[in-house]
């Protein structure tokens, strides 16, 4: 289906943003992408749910993919900005309803939003992937590395990033619970997309998926989590580096929620089990 390119102000920049589908016919799909840092256009998969009825809105964050901003504006990379961001989008299009996916650090920014700000207009959440505390993240993340070598392990704790052995080790862990990029079923129509914006990525996350080091390692919701009365799905990977705890406590703190455990997937169940993805998806929003 066509795509619609939008460049919206924000800060004295651009939000780069496109829709698919008609957005005053049913209540579209505002996606946010995860990173922090990353780019929207990963998410080419979940295009498919525009040919099911349902308007969709993809926006890379600032200094995102497509949303420039030159290097030196670190001050930027905040909670702040993103969460005013999407309030910025939605004014943009004038949304009255809309329906919101967050996708790993799209999902800290989505819960964020819903805990700490007014989100009248807001139907249904969909949590992919994603995490309620860094804390819980870093403490799950500390036991499924436990069986790796001793001399990984140690250099892993210590963030040594220029140790060989950190590299073998990280290395271990994206192939375990993010992503096979010799997966040849992954269906990404584009093979090349914007690459992360390490600036951002270092300064909010760290140096890896492994641990939460950087601004956002006080983040924490799980307090917050039972105020949530939105309609919600929780979807994960049973590989996932968003373990199973992480989305049992999420599923038991919301009221009405529900989990999907695609049996398949590490971090981008997206990509790994489309056509489960979408179906349910698509269920969930007809709900």
């Amino acid at each position: 289906m066509k795509k619609k390119i939008y460049r919206i102000p924000y800060l004295g920049f651009y939000t780069r943003a496109y829709v698919i589908g008609d957005l005053t016919k049913r209540t579209p799909l505002i996606i946010l992408h995860g990173g922090p840092g990353g780019c929207v256009e990963r998410y080419e998969p979940l295009e498919e749910l525009a040919k099911l009825g349902i308007p969709l809105i993809f926006y890379d964050q600032l200094g995102c993919g497509y949303s420039r901003v030159p290097k030196g504006n670190e001050n930027f990379w905040t909670f702040e900005t993103y969460l005013n961001e999407l309030e910025n989008v939605i004014l943009f299009f004038n949304l009255k309803t809309f329906n919101i996916l967050g996708h790993s650090w799209g999902g800290m920014l989505a819960l964020q939003w819903v805990t700490t700000r007014q989100h009248n207009g807001l139907d249904k959440l969909i949590l992919f992937s994603t995490l309620p505390s860094t804390k819980i993240w870093n403490d799950e993340h500390l036991l499924m590395i436990k069986d790796y070598p001793e001399n990984v392990q140690k250099v892993l704790k210590n963030n040594d990033v220029n140790s060989n052995d950190y590299k073998l080790g990280i290395k271990r862990f994206y192939a375990e619970h993010v992503s096979k990029k010799s997966d040849k079923k992954y269906l990404f129509k584009t093979k090349r997309f914007p690459k992360t914006n390490q600036e951002i990525y270092r300064k909010m996350w760290g140096d890896s998926e492994l641990f939460g080091t950087g601004t956002l390692k006080n983040y924490d919701v799980i307090s917050d989590l039972k105020n949530i009365n939105i309609p919600t799905l929780i979807i994960s990977g049973k590989f996932d580096e968003s373990t199973i705890k992480m989305n049992q406590l999420m599923n038991h703190e919301i009221k009405n929620s529900k989990w999907l455990l695609l049996e398949k997937s590490h971090h981008i169940g997206y990509a790994e089990e489309p056509q489960l993805v979408i179906n349910e998806i698509s269920k969930f929003l007809r709900e």
